[in-house]
């Protein structure tokens, strides 16, 4: 399973390199950073954990994308000489957006990567029925959309195309509804997972979770900005989903992920109280006093600049009281050790108040003193 996990992963790869040689639009090269981070996570899976199914799925993920590329350059190539192998190409290729071509991956990774996140099974085995109603709903709305697509070249019909199924427009609902219900049955299955797991499965999910509130908030702000700056970003964060779950699945600097939720909220409210003060000011100063905008922006400039520090601190403590809660308690007690170390000079007290201080802050297997001039 390993020679053969290698031997996609090099396939896929070629398919990548083949793709950027092809000078794509800005676009496209932030979703091939998501395909390069889905490829590199899967193959890497799979080739340490064979058996394991997380990293094939993402490698099939990565595959139903990156094999457009090489089908579509070879279907045009052949469009003149062979029309018949060109349509069957074409069909899996062609440039517009047919749904059947991402319907599979997204399909995959809001069913089956979610149900078998992170170790590889289902919650319990009562959700195997759930999973099979799943591939079968997805199943079938595939074959519509693969049946339902127009002409995969001028002139040149769809092979799998069915006029009637074209026409009946109102299994898009019937067969679209299903789908997001097995989608949200998924997510529920990670809640589920999550309140009967222990705390180093908690910790796998809680990276997923941040990878892909991270994700989903970002293209939301995107949304109500409408910044084009943004949206770089937007793109890019996709490539957090697939780095979560390797993260998770070799829990590699697993525990980290307690620190980055917390300084993620802090710095989101942070920014969006500093915004609102910005706003708030420039609105206010505009509307009160008849001076010109470049004040305005001057006065809010020093206001939001005023708040940050303050609003930085308080809302630290905060998240760190509810999200990283270790830290904060470290620091208590660090703090309350210094304290009494300038208040206590007696020597045989301030070393047992520093053994108990390591002892809670660090939880060592062992912990000694040693002080020069005295016998150990």
């Amino acid at each position: 399973m390993r020679r053969a996990a290698h031997l996609v992963g090099l396939a896929e790869v070629a398919c990548l390199v083949g793709f950027l040689a092809g000078a794509p639009t800005g676009a496209d090269v932030f979703f091939a950073v998501f395909l390069a981070v889905t490829l590199g996570v899967g193959w890497v899976l799979a080739s340490r954990l064979p058996r394991h199914p997380m990293g094939w799925l993402l490698l099939t993920i990565a595959g139903f994308f990156l094999l457009g590329w090489p089908t579509y350059t070879l279907g045009t190539a052949l469009l003149d000489s062979h029309p018949g192998v060109a349509a069957w190409l074409l069909w899996y290729g062609r440039e517009d957006d047919q749904a059947w071509i991402w319907l599979p991956p997204v399909g995959l990774l809001f069913t089956q990567v979610l149900l078998r996140f992170p170790d590889g099974r289902l919650p319990s085995p009562g959700w195997r029925w759930f999973s099979r109603a799943s591939a079968v709903i997805l199943g079938l709305i595939v074959a519509f959309a693969m049946t339902a697509g127009g002409d995969v070249a001028p002139g040149l019909a769809n092979p799998t195309g069915i006029p009637w199924m074209a026409q009946q427009e109102w299994l898009v609902p019937v067969l679209g509804l299903p789908l997001l219900m097995s989608f949200a049955g998924s997510a529920v299955s990670v809640i589920v997972r999550y309140r009967r797991a222990g705390a180093v499965e908690r910790t796998q999910i809680r990276w997923f979770a941040w990878a892909a509130g991270f994700a989903v908030g970002l293209y939301l702000v995107s949304i109500v900005l409408s910044n084009d700056a943004l949206n770089t970003w937007v793109g890019l964060s996709y490539a957090l989903i697939p780095a979560s779950i390797g993260v998770a699945v070799l829990r590699y600097r697993l525990y980290a992920i307690d620190r980055i939720i917390s300084r993620t909220l802090a710095y989101a409210a942070v920014t969006g109280t500093v915004l609102a003060t910005y706003a708030l000011v420039v609105t206010s100063v505009t509307r009160a006093l008849p001076v010109s905008s470049s004040l305005a922006v001057a006065v809010a400039t020093l206001a939001a600049a005023a708040v940050f520090r303050p609003v930085l601190r308080r809302v630290q403590t905060v998240v760190d009281r509810r999200f990283n809660r270790e830290h904060y308690d470290a620091e208590r007690i660090v703090d309350a050790f210094g304290a009494r170390l300038r208040s206590d000079v007696d020597p045989d007290a301030a070393a047992a108040d520093l053994l108990a201080a390591v002892g809670r802050t660090l939880e060592p297997g062992a912990v000694g003193l040693w002080v020069p001039g005295r016998p150990r």
